[in-house]
């Protein structure tokens, strides 16, 4: 079934976890956790890299540790500046301006940081919805899908999800039986710019990581 919505993951999909702003953030979020749990450098990596592991979701990772989401939003994402680290991307743009399917945004970002990133980005403007998972009570990204499908009377099976997270993004998309494309360095692509370059075109049964597709 041909899709009618692309809903994209932002940090990691619009532009890869190699990027300077991705690994700033992380670096903010060391720092803002470190200071909130007053220990050693050495103990934060220990307890930064268990949370990846045990809590895939970071919203719950920090509430284990006694912090809110919202103190994640304003010690983290509305303190750092992303056109200080991003640039304006044309391949993207294009991408987005000529593909004619209804495009949204789902984010764990700040709304803050998510505005100034999208501006940079010369993209906003293309997006039929941007949802914050902070404003969802289930912290799940499967109640944002919900809530665009009902917005735009759509099927799941109408809608295809990107992202670069299998458990935030991918999983709970293919749980509502939306289409997914999986950007991630273990396949094809390492960002949403290299697969638009290099997977325009049929889906490739052979490689079960790399969905290739046309926006005609």
């Amino acid at each position: 079934m041909k899709y009618k919505m692309m809903i994209f993951d932002q940090d990691g999909t619009l532009y890869p976890k190699k990027h300077e702003l991705y690994q700033y953030t992380r670096k903010l979020t060391k720092r803002w956790l470190q200071n909130k749990l007053k220990v050693t450098s050495d103990e934060m990596e220990k307890i930064y890299k268990s949370l990846s592991v045990n809590y895939p979701n970071p919203y719950f990772g920090f509430i284990s540790l006694g912090c809110t989401v919202n103190e994640y939003m304003s010690e983290v994402f509305d303190k750092i500046e992303p056109e200080k680290f991003l640039t304006y991307n044309p391949i993207l743009y294009n991408f987005f301006k000529t593909c004619n399917i209804k495009k949204s945004l789902v984010t764990f970002s700040s709304p803050r940081y998510t505005k100034k990133l999208q501006n940079v980005l010369k993209i906003t403007n293309f997006y039929s919805e941007i949802l914050y998972v902070k404003d969802f009570k289930t912290y799940n990204k499967k109640e944002c899908y919900k809530k665009i499908a009902k917005d735009y009377n759509l099927k799941y099976q109408e809608i295809c999800v990107i992202g670069d997270s299998k458990e935030n993004d991918i999983n709970p998309a293919k749980e509502l039986g939306c289409q997914t494309i999986w950007i991630s360095s273990e396949g094809n692509a390492n960002n949403i710019d290299e697969f638009i370059i290099k997977e325009m075109g049929k889906k490739d049964e052979k490689n079960s990581s790399s969905f290739r597709y046309s926006c005609k």
